[in-house]
């Protein structure tokens, strides 16, 4: 606005001095060409015709200027009521509304009359008013962003805006323009990320899965949580590439390992899996399940692995005793029944010469039968645990 009406000036006193100096120029030459008569009424001329056609140059120059700050005043104002955040001007002193857009009507609940009748410390909750007196009673930067903010609706819903505020005057009072964007959405989309976080961290350390992203094109691997607590790699001693995690897996698991990703990722497939021995920064062994998603880009392609490290050293050390266990048991019923067989055959040896001789002389041979019949059903019994254990699947 100051550098219009500069230029008006500007063009006023230019075009000014141009028709003085010429006119006057002008009117001696003709005074010198016609020495009997007087000329010096033709100054009052000149006087005259500069203040009628300065008058027009200055009206339309006027006229200029107001077209083009009613423009200005219409796109203010354009911008003030459509824009998407609340905008609203506040006396610096009494802090009262001055003017409010319609995003603030609908989103506060009151009338523009109301808000017109309110202040700004009416739209806080109690607990926030004494803040925002000490805020607006300091000097304060402007222009950027103050801070997130409570507000409060007519209905008492409390909601946070983040503020921005500009020194202004508004029909000549000192006032500060307000910009109020309401991040309602955001704050609880971050508070429920912070609860996922901390869900995934209390899972985490239940289960003792480590979290790991690995892109392929940049070959960077990044973990979680975790992974130092449960393997002891500091963030010193930690490399973020494929090689240097295939590194620490045992020599006789890496080449089925390494061939089993490469499969995977070359057939695009949905997840991987795979279980193996991982070095710890002490030097040990650890067996580990580790399982991932496979994410593709637009294009088709394999954009990032996503997965969970899980240590399984004690299940793995419960599966070797229980294998154990079971060759001890299938040696043990080995040796018994190969043990039990040798006097079931003595016994059936003794049956055949006691019945050849009891059929000699005449003996009751119902005995015999009875004690050739236990002979056998334990011979049965003996001939079902061998190969009950024949059918054990130690590996299963």
């Amino acid at each position: 606005m100051r550098k219009n009406s500069a230029l008006i000036i500007l063009v006023y006193i230019t075009l000014g001095v141009i028709w003085l100096n010429l006119g006057s120029h002008w009117i001696e030459r003709l005074d010198k060409d016609t020495p009997g008569e007087d000329m010096s009424f033709l100054y009052d001329y000149k006087n005259i015709i500069f203040l009628i056609v300065s008058g027009v140059i200055l009206f339309f120059l006027i006229e200029m200027y107001r077209r083009n700050l009613s423009s200005m005043e219409k796109s203010y104002k354009q911008l003030f009521e459509g824009s998407i955040a609340a905008i609203y001007v506040l006396d610096r002193s009494t802090y009262r509304l001055l003017e409010v857009n319609e995003i603030m009507v609908r989103k506060y609940g009151y009338s523009r009359k109301e808000l017109l009748d309110m202040t700004a410390l009416d739209l806080r909750p109690p607990e926030e008013q004494e803040k925002l007196k000490e805020y607006l009673g300091s000097e304060q930067p402007e222009g950027r962003a103050t801070g997130v903010w409570l507000h409060q609706k007519k209905n008492g819903e409390v909601f946070h805006m983040l503020i921005s505020h500009h020194h202004t005057v508004y029909q000549g009072q000192p006032a500060f323009t307000v910009i109020a964007i309401d991040i309602e959405v955001y704050v609880k989309a971050e508070e429920r990320i912070k609860e996922l976080l901390d869900v995934y961290e209390t899972v985490t350390s239940v289960t003792n899965d480590v979290i790991w992203e690995y892109c392929p094109h940049t070959d960077k691997l990044h973990w979680m949580n975790g992974f130092t607590e449960i393997f002891g790699y500091e963030e010193a001693l930690r490399g973020d590439t494929r090689e240097w995690i295939l590194s620490k897996i045992h020599p006789e698991d890496r080449e089925r390992v390494e061939q089993s990703m490469e499969e995977s990722l070359a057939q695009l497939s949905n997840s991987w899996r795979c279980e193996y021995q991982l070095q710890c920064a002490d030097g040990t062994y650890k067996y580990v399940s580790n399982q991932a998603f496979i994410l593709l880009d637009k294009n088709g392609q394999a954009e990032k692995m996503v997965g969970a490290l899980r240590d399984i050293t004690v299940r793995k050390n419960y599966e070797q005793r229980l294998l154990l266990k079971n060759q001890m048991l299938k040696d043990i019923a080995w040796n018994n029944s190969h043990e039990l067989r040798r006097p079931v055959s003595n016994i059936s040896g003794i049956l055949d010469l006691m019945k050849a001789d009891a059929e000699r002389n005449q003996t009751d041979l119902s005995l015999l039968e009875m004690l050739e019949r236990s002979a056998a059903e334990l011979d049965e019994i003996i001939t079902k645990i061998n190969d009950s254990t024949k059918n054990v699947d130690l590996k299963n």
